[in-house]
């Protein structure tokens, strides 16, 4: 199986797919505790045609898992680092598409779209939005969240953030339990540590802006997502001019894999029109 060593040193798994193909590469950027496995369904129909590029996230899948958790280490600079670095193991320098799943894989997109833009041919973005939980605490918090607050997540929480936190941090140190062995911070230090990532995950909300996105995109939410709400999908078709929006009715956030039909009729529709 092939590999390639980060900066850090970790080995990450990848799947270089159809290498020899002369058409557009496509990018598989998979969610928070998932990996590329996920998108075997989308992998099956897209290889006939498209190059792809798939790599399972350091702490995911069949990559190295540190032992160690980092409490304050955000994964997206890391994930959008290494992808980098494994365009250039491969030599890749054409344009590429991207897809990216939930909302750490489809931000992850958004991110790299934005930096790279001139190498972007386009996105695809599903059960996707526009929230970052790109580490184990916000990925917490937000899993301890009810689905009418991920719906309206900025108005409620923003308004309510100090008694959502009361409510939520003595859950969320329980769920670290096991984590935290060896980790030497007083009950007011970890209390500050959980709080200083849930304010800065809403800072960060308020100052992204996928507007600056201008690749053809597509968004696929599903009706019965109430992990990423079809709310959020909404929301970023608003935001990134050059837009489709798909919403698949009887679909969770899982609908790549419990629509898989349905949804690559929509990816491959979209990405013919293009290349």
């Amino acid at each position: 199986m092939p590999y390639f060593k980060n900066q850090e040193g970790y080995n990450l798994y990848y799947e270089n797919i159809n290498s020899d193909s002369k058409n557009c590469t496509i990018i598989l950027l998979h969610g928070f505790a998932s990996s590329a496995s996920f998108f075997k369904s989308q992998i099956k129909i897209l290889k006939n045609n498209y190059r792809i590029l798939a790599f399972d996230a350091l702490g995911h899948g069949r990559s190295d898992h540190p032992k160690e958790v980092n409490l304050s280490k955000n994964l997206r600079y890391d994930i959008i680092r290494d992808l980098e670095d494994l365009l250039k193991h491969l030599d890749i320098n054409e344009q590429y598409g991207i897809i990216g799943h939930s909302l750490v894989g489809g931000m992850i997109a958004q991110l790299f779209t934005m930096k790279h833009p001139e190498k972007i041919k386009f996105l695809i973005l599903m059960n996707s939005g526009y929230i970052i939980i790109d580490n184990v605490i916000r990925n917490i918090f937000y899993n301890l969240l009810p689905y009418d607050i991920r719906m309206n997540f900025l108005e409620i929480v923003a308004n309510s953030i100090e008694h959502i936190l009361d409510k939520t941090i003595p859950f969320i140190i329980t769920a670290l339990s096991d984590s935290l062995e060896g980790i030497k911070l007083t009950k007011d230090e970890l209390f500050m540590k959980i709080e200083e990532q849930i304010f800065n995950m809403i800072n960060e909300i308020n100052e992204f802006d996928p507007s600056h996105i201008n690749c053809p995109t597509l968004i696929i939410g599903g009706r019965l997502d109430n992990f990423a709400p079809e709310q959020m999908s909404e929301e970023l078709h608003k935001k990134i001019p050059n837009s489709i929006l798909k919403i698949i009715d009887m679909a969770g956030h899982f609908a790549p894999a419990q629509r898989s039909e349905k949804v690559n009729e929509y990816i491959m529709s979209f990405i013919k029109k293009l290349v």
